[in-house]
C-alpha cells in the first residue's frame, strides 16, 4: 500500500518527540485537515481549541488513554474537587500540601498531594498509596526521606 500526501504545514511535538500541542493541532495540512494530540494520545480538537472537557466528562470518558489526557487538560486539582477527595493529612505549609485520597473510575483508590507552588498556583500530584503524610508525599516527589525535606524560604 502506498500513501501520498502533501507535507504537513505544522507538526508540534513534546520534549519526548510525541505529537502534542496544548493550544491547537499537533499536525495541520495545507488543505486545513488537522489532527490533535496530547502527549502522543489522539484527542478531540475542541479539548485544546476552545471547549475543554469538564471534570465529570473527563472522568467518564470511555477510552482510558484519552481519559488520562482529559484529566491532565482539566487539571487534577479540579478533578479532585469534583470527586470530593478525602483528606488524609494536611500540613500547615501550603507548599508542603495536603495528602488526599479518592476513588477513580476503573482505577480504584488513589492518593494525591495537593500543593501550592511559590506563585500561588495549585497542583495535584499522584503519589504512591503507601504515603501517610503530606510531608512524606512531598519529600517523595524529590526522592528524599521525609525528615530531610527542608522547604526553602521564599520572599
Amino acid at each position: 500500500m502506498l500513501a501520498i500526501s502533501d507535507r504537513p504545514r505544522i507538526i508540534n511535538r513534546d520534549d519526548q518527540n510525541r505529537l502534542h500541542c496544548e493550544t491547537g493541532p499537533s499536525i495541520s495540512y495545507p488543505d486545513g485537515w488537522s489532527l490533535y494530540h496530547w502527549h502522543g494520545v489522539a484527542i478531540p480538537g475542541e479539548w485544546v481549541t476552545g471547549k475543554k472537557p469538564t471534570a465529570k466528562e473527563a472522568l467518564k470518558w470511555a477510552n482510558m488513554e484519552q481519559r488520562r489526557a482529559a484529566c491532565e487538560i482539566v487539571g487534577w486539582a479540579s478533578i479532585l474537587r469534583e470527586l470530593k477527595a478525602k483528606v488524609i493529612n494536611a500540613d500547615a505549609d501550603p507548599e508542603i500540601g495536603t495528602l488526599v485520597e479518592c476513588d477513580l473510575p476503573d482505577s480504584g483508590k488513589e492518593r494525591f498531594l495537593r500543593v501550592q507552588c511559590g506563585t500561588g498556583r495549585e497542583f495535584a500530584l499522584c503519589v504512591p498509596p503507601t504515603m501517610k503524610t503530606a510531608r512524606e508525599a512531598n519529600s517523595w516527589t524529590y526522592s528524599l526521606p521525609a525528615q530531610e525535606l527542608q522547604p526553602e524560604v521564599r520572599t
